[in-house]
């Protein structure tokens, strides 16, 4: 590996060493739990958070990587929440709460994911 192909490999490890970080932080700001337990929570729901974090990193670099992230944080979040209210969110509610968090969603970033997320699976399944 050449030197340039290094440091290009290390500066994309602090990007994505920074968004673990955020998610991190955003994990306490929601749930009040580390992102480990998060981790642990979905992996019982059959998840593998971090492989779908890696790729929404190769798919779509680190804006994806970072709306993945927050997304899976608020909906865990809106699960919860909803078992708490004892009935589901409309769509206008859930936006709302996303985009109140103050994590860096929007309606049109959360309009960009899943378009992405689309692209993404449209990818994987065209294989």
């Amino acid at each position: 590996m050449c030197i340039q192909q290094h440091q290009h490999l290390s500066v994309m490890n602090q990007f994505k060493e920074k968004l673990y970080e955020e998610f991190e932080a955003n994990s306490y700001k929601l749930l009040g739990v580390p992102g480990n337990r998060v981790r642990e929570v979905l992996s019982d729901k059959g998840e593998d958070i971090d492989a779908e974090f890696e790729a929404a990193w190769d798919f779509g670099g680190a804006a994806f990587m970072r709306q993945c992230m927050s997304l899976t944080l608020c909906r865990l979040e809106q699960i919860y929440h909803e078992r708490d209210l004892g009935r589901h969110l409309t769509q206008d509610e859930a936006d709302e709460r996303y985009t109140a968090w103050d994590i860096g969603l929007d309606t049109q970033t959360i309009d960009d994911y899943y378009l992405k997320k689309q692209e993404q699976d449209e990818a994987v399944q065209g294989q």
